[in-house]
């Protein structure tokens, strides 16, 4: 069975095609769609109550999936600004179940811009096989990356069967985290040599984004090159 996955930072929606704080969903809405994966993890996602889309403050989740159709969740790292804050999962497919596991705290938090992380953990019976979906966005400040990195191991080491991780890691590929992953997972676009950079969107430098796969094979990788968040979304296409 074949699939496509797509990971995509939205940054709250933001628009970078437009000065200022401009939240445009349905360009991100639009940028998902022109890819047509089965299954999309999505970073720094907001989950309000209000209706108006523009503000940020909506149920970003519930709005991909009124627009994409399919199935949406969301899962709550902080709240902040009266709103709640994490990742979320989008998937063309029922999904059979959702597990929000927080990444421990650091003990001393003395370095960077610290802020609580978590992990999506979701399962799926496609076409009577099962697969398994780890989505994160991991921290910046000193320990919150091997954290995340041991919270994700930990979990793969309990998961039989394929298993897609993916997010927005913050750490290029070179980092002894990476290759830390890299040991347990196959890192998608490595492994057919497109090791494209996704971040900054509007003169990209580096690349922090990633889908990692095990009991998978990786048919193909692509970094979608267009503006519209600050990350560039990145594909692969497998089979399990």
């Amino acid at each position: 069975m074949k699939l496509k996955i797509m990971t995509f930072n939205i940054q709250h929606g933001r628009n970078h095609n437009f000065k200022g704080d401009v939240i445009d969903l349905p360009a991100m809405a639009q940028n998902i769609r022109e890819q047509n994966p089965d299954i999309c993890g999505l970073n720094e996602v907001r989950n309000g109550s209000e209706e108006d889309h523009t503000t940020g403050r909506s149920n970003q989740a519930l709005f991909f999936q009124n627009e994409l159709g399919g199935n949406a969740k969301f899962g709550k790292a902080i709240d902040i600004h009266g709103y709640e804050y994490g990742n979320a999962i989008w998937s063309k497919h029922n999904i059979q179940s959702i597990e929000v596991i927080p990444v421990p705290e650091v003990e001393i938090k003395t370095e960077g811009y610290y802020e609580n992380r978590c992990v999506i953990k979701t399962e799926y019976f496609i076409e009577d096989k099962k697969l398994t979906v780890l989505n994160s966005h991991f921290g910046l400040a000193k320990g919150e990356p091997d954290n995340a990195v041991d919270t994700v191991l930990s979990l793969a080491s309990d998961i039989e069967g394929p298993l897609v991780l993916m997010g927005d890691f913050n750490m290029t590929p070179d980092n002894p985290l990476i290759k830390k992953l890299s040991e347990v997972f196959t890192d998608s676009h490595a492994s057919v040599g497109k090791d494209v950079l996704t971040f900054p969107s509007h003169a990209p430098e580096i690349r922090i984004d990633y889908i990692f796969v095990r009991d998978a094979k990786v048919l193909d990788a692509n970094t979608i090159s267009k503006v519209v968040s600050d990350h560039y979304a990145i594909t692969a296409d497998i089979e399990i």
